[in-house]
């Protein structure tokens, strides 16, 4: 693996047949899960940051490759992979589920996933033949957010939304905490949120977002509680819109303003380190996308010196990002983009 310090665009990709799912299959089947809290060490600790990958079955080895090159970090806390399975021809298939489940099953490190909007919103494209999203989503909660545990070969257990049954249906909004910090998933896809396209998705969209804003606050409030030094947010969808590049047309009205009023809320009350990672654009940055820049069309951003946006690695670019959390450290959060060697595209 190498270092980079610039961040890398992605690019269209083309359609290939789809490879067996026999051996990763296997692999999970003959490795049992291990319990394994994580440790809460006053030194700090390190973890990964993953999504957006196998778009393609000619990307599959790279898929594997990233895998593997996370499988040899053995410092790592845990991974974390903000959605897309693939893309929606594949990730809205039964298969596709069934081969990602394996492998994220196989990880030596805990993995927490969150879904992206080619993992259900997106099924009702023409390429899927106009599979049904809602249909799609719910067979997702069931295959991937079984048990109170994260997935991988080691595991540690989570707070799930679904434990309050106002909210029974949200298994995939997660919490844990881990070195003074508290991380939590919310489930916000790429897509416009599901938002604008049928009257059944909208009422999906509108009971998610009010799921998904109450998981939000909740989870500031338990970090407040507890006197963390830091909180992290993560999920699919990129709520910046007005810094390019972004993946589509905004659409109006959007599938993100309450979430980012939320956020924006939060992070200010909180005024120590709140960190948003998310996939989506395919973009790899880490910037501060709330200061008070004014950009034409759009209200002035408040000033969130405290608040860093982190988007990962995302196909046609294999890798990942590694993340060091430091208590000696005031910004806490120290990011690293990881490119693994075999993935690395030279030229002609």
């Amino acid at each position: 693996m190498k270092t980079l310090t610039v961040a890398v665009r992605s690019a269209p990709f083309t359609a290939v047949a789809l490879v067996p799912l026999a051996l990763a299959l296997l692999v999970t089947a003959s490795t049992p899960a291990r319990s394994q809290a994580p440790a809460d060490s006053a030194r700090g600790f390190t973890f990964a940051l993953i999504g957006d990958l196998g778009y393609f079955p000619h990307e599959e080895p790279w898929v594997d490759n990233v895998l593997a090159d996370l499988n040899r970090d053995a410092s790592l806390a845990f991974v974390a992979h903000v959605g897309d399975l693939s893309s929606p021809r594949y990730s809205c298939t039964n298969e596709m589920l069934a081969r990602r489940l394996a492998q994220l099953r196989a990880s030596v490190h805990p993995l927490v996933y969150t879904p992206g909007d080619n993992d259900w919103t997106d099924c009702h494209e023409p390429a899927v033949m106009g599979g049904d999203p809602l249909e799609r989503l719910a067979n997702l909660r069931v295959v991937f957010f079984d048990g109170d545990r994260t997935l991988g070969r080691r595991t540690f257990a989570l707070a799930r939304q679904s434990e309050d049954a106002t909210f029974l249906r949200y298994r995939e909004n997660v919490r844990w905490d881990l070195g003074g910090v508290t991380f939590l998933t919310v489930h916000v896809t790429g897509s416009n949120n599901g938002r604008g396209r049928t009257p059944e998705g909208d009422v999906e969209y509108a009971e998610r977002t009010q799921a998904n804003l109450v998981w939000l606050q909740r989870g500031f409030v338990h970090a407040r509680a507890r006197d963390g030094r830091a909180i992290m947010v993560l999920q699919h969808a990129n709520l910046f819109p007005e810094f390019p590049p972004f993946p589509g047309t905004p659409q109006d009205p959007s599938g993100y303003t309450d979430l980012r009023a939320q956020i924006e809320k939060e992070a200010a009350a909180f005024g120590k380190p709140v960190v948003l990672v998310h996939g989506d654009s395919h973009f790899f940055r880490i910037d501060k996308p709330l200061s008070p820049r004014r950009v034409r069309g759009s209200a002035v951003a408040p000033i969130l010196e405290n608040f860093t946006r982190v988007e990962t690695f995302g196909s046609p670019y294999h890798h990942w990002v590694h993340v060091t959390v430091d208590a000696s450290d005031p910004n806490v959060f120290t990011f690293r983009p990881r490119l693994v060697a075999a993935n690395i595209h030279r030229p002609p």
